[in-house]
C-alpha cells in the first residue's frame, strides 16, 4: 500500500504543478481581460461585447483548476480541534471517513458535471462562439483531479489506522512546499 500511495502522491504532485501554471495563466488572462474591458470602455469609449462574459467563464475555470491545489496542500478551511484530541488511530479513522466522503462527492461531481457539460454542448455564450461544453467541462476536470487526491489521502488514512506511527495526516505535515 505504501508504494501505491507514493505513486499517487507523485502523480498528484505532478498534476498540481501543471495546474499551478494553468492557474497563473488564467489569472493573467483574467487580469488582461478586465484591463482591456476597462480600457476600451473608458479610454476608447467603445465597450467590448465579450469581456465580461469571458471573465466569468475564466473565473469559473480558475475555481476548478485551483481547488485541487488547495486540496493537495490541505489549505481548505478545517476544524483541527477534534482530530488533535484523538489518538492516532482514531484520528486516521476520522480522516478516512472525511476523505471517503470527499472522494464519493467528487465522483458524483465528475459524473453529473460531465452530464451538464454534455447537455449544454449545443449552446453558446451570447457574445462569442464557444460550446458551453468547454465551459462546463471545468466541473468534471477539476473534480476528477480532486477525487484522485482524496483517494491518495484516503489510502494514507487507511494505512495510518493499522500503522499510526507511519502516517501523519496533520494539515501542517501534508503541505507540499514544492508547489509554492
Amino acid at each position: 500500500m505504501t508504494a501505491l500511495t507514493r505513486g499517487l502522491d507523485r502523480i498528484n504532485r505532478t498534476i498540481c504543478k501543471l495546474l499551478r501554471w494553468l492557474t497563473i495563466f488564467l489569472m493573467a488572462a483574467i487580469t488582461l481581460n478586465v484591463f482591456a474591458g476597462v480600457f476600451w470602455r473608458y479610454v476608447v469609449n467603445s465597450s467590448l461585447p465579450w469581456y465580461e462574459e469571458a471573465g466569468k467563464y475564466m473565473m469559473f475555470w480558475l475555481v476548478f483548476v485551483a481547488a485541487p491545489i488547495v486540496l493537495k496542500n490541505r489549505g481548505q478551511i478545517a476544524l483541527d480541534i477534534l482530530p488533535n484530541l484523538l489518538p492516532p488511530r482514531l484520528r486516521n479513522l476520522n480522516y478516512l471517513i472525511i476523505y471517503a466522503v470527499v472522494f464519493g462527492l467528487m465522483c458524483v461531481f465528475v459524473w453529473q458535471g460531465y452530464s451538464i457539460a454534455w447537455i449544454a454542448r449545443k449552446q453558446q455564450p451570447s457574445s462569442f462562439e464557444l460550446s458551453f461544453f468547454w465551459i462546463y467541462f471545468a466541473i468534471p476536470f477539476g473534480s476528477a483531479i480532486m477525487a484522485l487526491i482524496s483517494l491518495e489521502f484516503l489510502l494514507k488514512a487507511l494505512h495510518g489506522i493499522f500503522r499510526p506511527d507511519a502516517v501523519d495526516l496533520e494539515p501542517g505535515n501534508m503541505i507540499d512546499n514544492s508547489l509554492t
